[in-house]
């Protein structure tokens, strides 16, 4: 267990129920960012949120609702709760309220303490109304159980995007190729290199392509989503990309970085290059 859970105190009268205890391996900065992108919930968290519609968002925080998956045995998603969440930097602290729905008028609040340059505590306190004193410990372990799950998924994607914003480069040599092994021998999807760009390289329909192994909005890593109808799906918000064309197909003002050609050469290796190489 990577976290500790602190039940509320025996003669506590104002809803607490719990709290969870965490040390992170990211810096402020990505938290802010994670906390304040509600966009995420739904691709990212789709064990526990199935939808999410903005209602408001800016610097302070958002306001949303939110739908909840699902039951085990597939019977009516979760009701619909009004969700918001406001950010107060100088405190180092946001507060989750549920507004409507179930859970009215419980609250999260989490509170961030820098141990180091990437290095975060974090104490998280549960407040949920009209919970028996016998009950609260089930009712904060619940909740315990659900941050860490979320925190999971959360930590994965900040060290990744601070990953590739450390690797990130400005401007690049065109003048390279690179040249992989037999084709027959590669196992696909692959992660190939070129002028210190990463890219998937893969088949489709006996085509061979190359797209960037990252997603333009964010850095989310592409390499592991599988290509449906000719388009990849970042798994952090759900941008939808067109790997030959590097389009974004949902919406978004983006597209993915520019590829490299791929050819086969006669002796059945293939060649990586820039288009005007």
């Amino acid at each position: 267990m990577k976290y500790t859970f602190q039940p509320a105190q025996a003669d506590n009268q104002v809803n607490h129920v719990g709290s969870y205890r965490r040390r992170l391996p990211v810096s402020v900065e990505r938290m802010y960012e994670n906390t304040l992108d509600w966009a995420h919930l739904p691709h990212l968290h789709d064990s526990s949120f199935a939808e999410i519609r903005c209602l408001d968002a800016g610097a302070w925080g958002w306001r949303a609702e939110v739908g909840g998956v699902q039951s085990a045995n597939g019977s009516t998603a979760t009701p619909k709760s009004l969700i918001e969440l406001t950010l107060d930097r100088q405190a180092r602290r946001w507060i989750t309220r549920n507004i409507e729905g179930p859970n009215k008028g419980a609250e999260i609040w989490t509170h961030v303490f820098i141990e180091g340059p990437q290095i975060l505590d974090i104490v998280v306190d549960f407040y949920v109304p009209d919970v028996p004193v016998e009950a609260k410990d089930k009712v904060g372990m619940a909740y315990a159980t659900a941050y860490e799950q979320l925190y999971d998924e959360d930590v994965a994607m900040m060290v990744e995007r601070q990953q590739q914003l450390d690797l990130r480069v400005e401007g690049f040599d065109r003048s390279e190729t690179l040249r992989l092994g037999a084709a027959s021998e590669l196992i696909l999807p692959t992660l190939v290199k070129l002028s210190q760009r990463s890219f998937v390289l893969n088949q489709i329909a006996g085509e061979w392509v190359a797209y960037s192994a990252q997603c333009p909005h964010q850095m989310g890593p592409l390499i592991d989503s599988p290509i449906v109808e000719g388009e990849v799906r970042c798994p952090w918000h759900g941008f939808t990309f067109n790997v030959r064309t590097g389009e974004c197909t949902s919406g978004a003002v983006c597209q993915l970085t520019e590829a490299p050609l791929v050819a086969e050469a006669s002796d059945g290796t293939l060649l990586l290059k820039w288009a005007d190489t």
